[in-house]
């Protein structure tokens, strides 16, 4: 999306509120559920709160970059992955975790991320 329709987006928003422009910015920018610019077919918010990262977090974020050639924020070439880090999934006792749209992925490992993002990319929800 183009950030010039954001911002007005931001204004229509702010008007019917009733809220200042800086208070719809803000808002925007800290929840990731408002995305600043385009998403892939499937976002996949991978957790990095306490838990998750004693639980391995950090590696499979690391794995998730060298698997679809992306850094977290960025999306795949073909528009189908974008990678996040989020700060919490409220799933601390199934870390590592992630959430790919509105699916929640638990105990993860390479091969049950490899599993997952192979049957995505087939256009497969699990």
């Amino acid at each position: 999306m183009k950030w010039a329709i954001i911002i007005q987006i931001q204004k229509q928003v702010a008007q019917l509120l009733d809220l200042s422009e800086m208070e719809v910015a803000e808002t925007v920018s800290f929840y990731t559920y408002f995305p600043r610019q385009g998403v892939g077919k499937y976002q996949i918010q991978v957790c990095t709160n306490v838990s998750c990262m004693l639980s391995g977090a950090e590696q499979l974020l690391q794995y998730l970059e060298e698997k679809l050639k992306i850094k977290v924020g960025e999306t795949t070439p073909d528009s189908i992955f974008t990678l996040s880090a989020v700060e919490c999934l409220g799933s601390c006792g199934t870390a590592p975790v992630m959430q790919i749209n509105q699916t929640y992925y638990e105990n993860l490992t390479k091969a049950k991320v490899d599993q997952i993002i192979e049957e995505l990319r087939k256009g497969k929800e699990l």
